[in-house]
């Protein structure tokens, strides 16, 4: 099934690659709510999270297939889109602008359906509203058009400092989507340990199997190291720009709550590198709207500040006249 329609608030609503089972079951949530259910109580959340002149040329698209949708509206050869991140799943997507200008926020259609108990329901009705306040902000901010966290397209960088100020710019833009979601839907979005707990396995586990696998003598070692090294760490990462998101105030962050800070993985692998992370994304002020020139210093710092990161947990990835360089202090 696919087909759209508009939105009172202005939003253009389609459905895509949605077999006729999953269409009937998300047309009984609806019916069965009364005030629309889940779907309606998405609707608002996108439209109170955009900007008002940016809903008319925003999608909001519930798909039957994340991957499928993401295929169809970009070349992905040679890097597959996936649903797996780490310890977790994508959970929604936000489309760059096409052609015509419209951006599109993909949402699984299996958080519209209804679950086995009303508290159930709810539970996951709330949550999908925050994850589409979260991916409406990403959309403003490419209606906005400037990529104002991206200083990697605006400055030559060396291959191992791109990489760095390309994953701070990631995380600063999640940090503030993550944010701006939750003052929208008016629901503190709270990382429990069991999730950051998950995030760190993850990245042990990457250390205990997945980096012993590549052998030294592989002629893709350097490749094949760096690629498993770093995109372990970007998730881990980004789970804390969440996190620092849960924790953040007007006038800065609460602790971090003791069931996370007691976690032996935090301690080893985080607590000594937060209060300067923290610190950068304080500087970058809670609105779409950006002082490129004041944010890009804070993402030239924070790419900084990864990068000591990983060095000090015994992964050197730095640049030099012939290229970048990549190595495993750890084991040595």
């Amino acid at each position: 099934m696919t087909g759209s329609t508009d939105s009172p608030g202005g939003l253009q609503i389609v459905v895509e690659n949605l077999s006729d089972e999953g269409a009937r079951l998300l047309a009984a949530g609806i019916e069965s709510s009364g005030d629309g259910g889940a779907l309606a109580q998405l609707i608002g959340s996108v439209t109170n999270a955009l900007r008002p002149e940016d809903r008319a040329k925003t999608r909001l698209v519930i798909t039957g297939d994340l991957v499928a949708t993401v295929n169809a509206r970009e070349d992905r050869t040679g890097t597959p889109f996936t649903m797996e991140r780490g310890a977790g799943v994508v959970a929604a997507k936000t489309m760059p602008p096409n052609a015509d200008g419209f951006v599109d926020i993909l949402i699984p259609v299996y958080w519209l359906l209804p679950l086995e108990s009303a508290q159930e329901t709810a539970e996951q009705s709330g949550l999908i509203q925050h994850l589409a306040a979260h991916e409406a902000v990403h959309a403003s901010i490419h209606h906005i058009g400037d990529e104002p966290f991206d200083l990697h397209d605006r400055e030559e960088f060396g291959y191992a400092s791109m990489n760095f100020v390309s994953m701070a710019s990631e995380q600063i833009e999640e940090h503030l989507a993550e944010y701006l979601g939750s003052q929208v839907t008016g629901r503190e979005v709270e990382q429990s340990a069991s999730n950051v707990e998950a995030s760190i396995e993850a990245w042990q586990e990457t250390l205990a199997t997945e980096l012993p696998a590549i052998s030294e003598d592989d002629p893709d070692y350097f490749q094949r190291g760096m690629l498993a090294t770093f995109n372990a760490l970007h998730i881990l990462w980004k789970t804390l720009a969440y996190l620092a998101a849960a924790l953040r105030t007007e006038e800065g962050f609460r602790p971090v709550p003791s069931e996370i800070a007691m976690l032996p993985g935090w301690r080893q692998h985080i607590e000594p590198w937060w209060d300067r992370y923290v610190e950068l994304l304080g500087d970058i002020p809670m609105t779409v709207e950006v002082d490129i020139a004041a944010t890009d210093e804070v993402v030239r710092e924070m790419g900084l500040h990864l990068q000591t990161w990983a060095d000090e947990l015994g992964f050197d990835f730095h640049d030099t006249p012939q290229g970048g360089f990549f190595r495993i202090k750890l084991w040595d």
